[in-house]
C-alpha cells in the first residue's frame, strides 16, 4: 500500500499474479521485479492464464469470469491418452454396479511403474484442481 494505492502480489512458486487499480504502480512493481530478476515475462490485459486458471476481467460490468474448462480437458485427455482399458474409458460414474465390492487380496492387480506414476500424476492433477 503506497499513497492509497493498494498493489496485490499472489505468489505459486515462480509463477505471479499482480494486481491493482493503478497501472503506474503495477509498472512500478514490474520494474523493481527486473531490477532484481532481469529480463521477465509480462501478461497485460483483461485475460489471463494463471496456473491453470482462465481469468477474464470485464471491468465494464464490474465482473470476473474464472474458468478451469481448459485444465479439465487437459487432465481428462491425458488420462484418457495414458490409458488402454476401454472398460475404465466407458464408465459414465464411478458409481457402477461393482462400486462396493472388495477385490480378494489374490484378485488384486499390481499396477506397473509406469501406470503408478501416470495414476498418481492424475490424482496430483485432481487435488490441485479441488483446491
Amino acid at each position: 500500500m503506497e499513497d492509497a494505492e493498494k498493489v496485490t502480489v499472489r505468489v505459486h512458486v515462480d509463477d505471479l499474479k499482480i494486481s491493482s487499480m493503478s497501472k503506474e504502480k503495477l509498472e512500478d512493481v514490474v520494474k523493481q521485479l527486473e531490477s532484481v530478476y532481469g529480463e521477465i515475462t509480462v501478461h497485460q490485459g483483461n485475460e489471463h492464464d494463471y496456473l491453470g486458471m482462465i481469468l477474464k476481467y470485464e471491468p465494464e460490468k464490474k465482473n470476473i469470469v474464472l474458468t478451469m474448462e481448459s485444465c479439465v480437458r487437459g487432465i481428462l485427455d491425458q488420462f484418457m491418452q495414458d490409458n488402454d482399458d476401454e472398460e475404465i474409458k466407458v464408465m459414465k460414474t464411478p458409481a457402477n454396479d461393482n462400486y462396493f465390492q472388495v477385490r480378494r487380496k489374490v484378485d488384486a492387480v499390481v499396477l506397473s511403474k509406469h501406470k503408478t506414476g501416470q495414476f498418481h500424476s492424475t490424482v496430483a492433477k485432481l487435488l490441485f484442481l479441488a483446491k
